[in-house]
Parts: structure tokens; C-alpha cells; sequence
């Protein structure tokens, strides 16, 4: 599976807040490559996600890649269906299926930069 096309992030941590950095235009028009975001990574500790949430996960079957997508249904199993926002350059739920919340690293709270 190619994932040059998708939305790979690096990571730099601090607290619950992490900076994100976006790489690839998975989520074009809401994130493009380059943008920076900070992810809570204690969202999902008290409350649970919502349809509309944009979410940073582990890649269900590349484990040390992180994805950002937004939740577009929750299952009844408590799993996430997850779509990118320009489907035509997004690995997505369309391609792995549904996500386990435990894979969630984050919610996305703020994009800080363009």
C-alpha cells in the first residue's frame, strides 16, 4: 500500500497538547502539508468521540505511522469509520475498515499554522 499521497504526521510532544505536523494532502481543504496542529491527547479520556471529530491514530497495519482523519461514524462496537477529506489522495476506513478507539493518539484542537 502506497501511502506517499496521505497525511503522515511527526510528532512533538509536550504535556496532553502535542504539535502535529502535517504531511500530505489527505485532508485538503481543512489541513494541507506543511500546516502544524495541536492534538489533545487526553480527549477521549472522560468523554467519547463524536461524528465530525478530526482524529490523529496509529495506521492500523503500520503501527509507528500516525494518520489524521475525521470520524464519520461510530459503530456499535465503539469502533471509528474514518474518512480523509479529499478521498482521492486519502488511505482511509474506505481501504482498513473501522478503527479501534484504543488506536486513537489524539483529537485535533487547532490548526496553528498554513
Amino acid at each position: 500500500m502506497n501511502h506517499s499521497n496521505d497525511n503522515h504526521l511527526a510528532d512533538n510532544s509536550s504535556a496532553n497538547i502535542s504539535k502535529i505536523l502535517v504531511s500530505g494532502d489527505s485532508m485538503s481543504p481543512l489541513y494541507h502539508d506543511g500546516d502544524i496542529l495541536s492534538v489533545d491527547t487526553d480527549a477521549y479520556k472522560n468523554s467519547q468521540p463524536n461524528i465530525g471529530d478530526i482524529i490523529v491514530f496509529k495506521h492500523p497495519f503500520t503501527k509507528d505511522t500516525l494518520l489524521i482523519k475525521q470520524i464519520a461514524e461510530i459503530k456499535t462496537n465503539g469502533n471509528l469509520y474514518v474518512l480523509g477529506t479529499n478521498a482521492k489522495e486519502s488511505t482511509d476506513s474506505r481501504s482498513f475498515g473501522a478503527i479501534p478507539l484504543k488506536s486513537v493518539y489524539g483529537k485535533v484542537i487547532q490548526k496553528e499554522k498554513n
